[in-house]
């Protein structure tokens, strides 16, 4: 079972990267908007939570249907605050828009391995704190967790499905 749930995440981290490389791509293609004087204006540099990532995030939501000890909270606590700590530490400021937004600029590639290069090493660490996390369970919570996640998958397809249904009805 535990080969099962890594190659799991291992698909998961390699989708996570290409998602990313996607996602980098269509944002270098966009025009650029306007940005303020100020150093940073326009990102959202620190509103990203440690644990609300594809790995932790899901898992955590998960955690909290599969009546965990007070030692396995507590366990699972400092791991998330031992991760935030060590990776706040490790923040990198993002590349110039002037560049991410310019393939024509020199530093361009740059910018774009550089961004390669922090995204896999941030789905390392998610998907291997992620498996610290897995460890904690014990044996009938790792058994009760795919059904847990898959109600959990079931409430968000149908809360997306609610907000669809709403905003396509005050767009026609």
């Amino acid at each position: 079972m535990k080969s099962t749930i890594q190659r799991v995440l291992v698909a998961v981290a390699v989708a996570t990267v290409g998602a990313g490389a996607v996602a980098l791509a269509s944002a270098q293609t966009t025009a650029a908007t306007a940005s303020s004087s100020a150093p940073g204006a326009g990102r959202h540099h620190g509103h990203r939570h440690f644990g609300g990532g594809r790995f932790v995030g899901t898992l955590l939501r998960a955690t909290k249907q599969l009546n965990l000890t007070a030692d396995q909270q507590s366990t699972i606590k400092s791991l998330v605050k031992s991760a935030h700590t060590h990776r706040a530490g490790a923040q990198v400021e993002g590349a110039d828009e002037t560049v991410t937004g310019n393939p024509g600029d020199p530093g361009f590639a740059s910018a774009v391995q550089s961004a390669q290069t922090n995204a896999a090493a941030r789905v390392q660490k998610e998907s291997a704190l992620a498996g610290q996390i897995y460890g904690v369970l014990t044996t009938a919570q790792k058994n009760q967790l795919p059904t847990v996640l898959a109600s959990l998958k079931a409430q968000d397809q149908a809360r997306r499905g609610a907000w669809a249904a709403k905003h396509s009805n005050t767009n026609s």
